[in-house]
């Protein structure tokens, strides 16, 4: 390289070494306040205001902050007691129409009573007790009466039991009797 093709790094480093003081940048100004200066900042008037220390951490901050959330809690609990005064009449209005579709219980009563079905199940279960009952009482006076027959006995009660249910569930399906056709 020549001279004139040289750059600034080589002609500062071929140069003589800088002293501690001359590398030291030079320093920086300071503003030194008067009194004059700080007496135009503050307000005479107002006064200095003073926070306490954990003021970052309150939720509210501010007066009107406070005011805003007392108003949204009020209406929040306006809100509150608006749906749950609805809610009353809509339960109120739901158990009106409830009565007005079911019937009573004397009224269930009576239907169920009135049921041929229910009658008919009921004088055959006493027709089949009397006869096993009478039958029962013959074989142990004869003394015949022992646990073979009493669990063939029970076999067929059960048996009668079971095609009864299924016979009145087909005869309640196909016969609903005491109900109202909508």
């Amino acid at each position: 390289m020549t001279s004139s093709e040289s750059s600034y790094a080589d002609i500062a480093a071929s140069g003589p070494a800088q002293s501690a003081e001359e590398a030291r940048a030079n320093p920086v100004d300071e503003v030194i306040p008067t009194d004059q200066s700080i007496e135009s900042l503050i307000d005479v008037h107002t006064g200095v205001a003073v926070v306490p220390s954990d003021f970052k951490e309150q939720e509210v901050k501010t007066e009107t902050q406070a005011q805003r959330l007392e108003a949204e809690a009020a209406a929040a609990e306006e809100r509150a007691i608006k749906a749950a005064e609805e809610k009353k009449k809509q339960t109120a209005v739901e158990e009106k129409e409830k009565e007005k579709k079911e019937p009573s219980k004397a009224e269930k009563k009576q239907a169920v009573k009135s049921n041929p079905i229910v009658l008919g199940n009921g004088l055959g279960i006493a027709i089949v007790s009397i006869v096993l009952g009478l039958g029962a009482y013959k074989k142990h006076q004869a003394g015949q009466l022992n646990w073979k027959l009493a669990g063939t006995w029970g076999l067929l009660m059960a048996t009668l039991a079971g095609a009864d249910y299924c016979l009145s569930n087909y005869l309640f399906k196909k016969y609903p009797f005491g109900q109202k056709k909508n």
